[in-house]
């Protein structure tokens, strides 16, 4: 996809210089650009949809910046355009997929951080991600509502026990009231860079308004996962992302919060495990999440 010409005037407009080169572009749900501007500044431009809820991240990214958070810059934007949204933030190419030190405590005191960054954002309404909707209300189904067929699990033949761990995991998480805080429900070697052991975060759509708990337990399960590959922590691990982000915030989790971290993992490892048939078959995390999700629901307070 190349740079189009209204998108091109927008950067003129917003960011006060001609495109120079385009020496990178994606595109899949949405587009970005890497474009080097007149006098060589270098930024990523994005186009996708997202109304309200890119609003908020916007929101959301500028909060964390103003906590001294280290993220792309937000230049510009978000501006409606032809259906579509633009952005565009600083290219900030630098960093390791891996911190340069003990991951589950490092990945936990960020959350820690950008959840207390974002107490005072006002993000109400918003929608969760497509992997954290457990909450969906099509009783017909076990997977959230897709977009597409191409994204929809129901549409192949899965192992039989993804939907009974992904169902039994659903009704934990439906049956608790925990209060809803914002953060970044999608932490880990995709979207967030390390410079040794400082996080330089990306991907603000990623955003949540979810129970602390199931933050909590996102980490616990996916931090680990990165570019081209899928994973998926054990159990031992998660644990000890609990454990470090409890003492991160100086609060132990209740016996609730602690279950529906656990249920937040086998929710997580089995809509992660069915992608896994969808693109390709059956990887890392349908090995894990098929060996240990038993041991999971039990953690999360569900027997037989």
């Amino acid at each position: 996809m190349t740079l189009d010409a209204a998108t091109r005037d927008w950067i003129v407009a917003r960011l006060g210089a001609e495109p120079a080169d385009v020496f990178f572009e994606a595109s899949s749900m949405s587009a970005v650009w890497g474009v080097e501007l007149a006098g060589g500044r270098r930024v990523a431009v994005k186009r996708r949809g997202g109304g309200e809820r890119l609003a908020i991240a916007a929101r959301a990214h500028r909060a964390a910046e103003a906590a001294g958070i280290d993220t792309p810059v937000l230049i510009a934007g978000p501006e409606g355009r032809d259906d579509a949204w633009l952005t565009a933030e600083d290219w900030r190419p630098e960093g390791t997929v891996g911190p340069a030190g003990d991951a589950p405590v490092l990945y936990a005191r960020l959350l820690a951080r950008l959840v207390a960054a974002l107490t005072d954002v006002d993000a109400h309404d918003l929608q969760p991600p497509p992997w954290l909707d457990y909450d969906h209300v099509d009783a017909t189904r076990v997977w959230p509502p897709a977009a597409s067929s191409r994204w929809d699990p129901h549409r192949i033949d899965l192992p039989p026990d993804l939907a009974r761990l992904a169902a039994a995991a659903r009704a934990r998480l439906r049956a608790s009231d925990l209060p809803a805080v914002l953060g970044h429900a999608d932490l880990n070697g995709l979207n967030v860079r390390w410079v040794g052991a400082r996080p330089i975060v990306h991907d603000w759509d990623s955003i949540a308004l979810l129970p602390e708990a199931v933050l909590v337990g996102t980490l616990a399960l996916d931090h680990p996962a990165g570019p081209g590959a899928e994973a998926a922590a054990d159990i031992a691990t998660g644990e000890r992302v609990i454990a470090a982000y409890e003492a991160e915030t100086g609060r132990a989790l209740t016996a609730d919060e602690r279950e529906v971290a656990w249920a937040t993992t086998v929710w997580l490892a089995c809509y992660n495990a069915a992608f896994e048939h969808l693109h390709g078959g059956p990887a890392a995390v349908t090995r894990v999440i098929l060996g240990d999700g038993d041991d999971r629901l039990a953690l999360a307070g569900v027997r037989g």
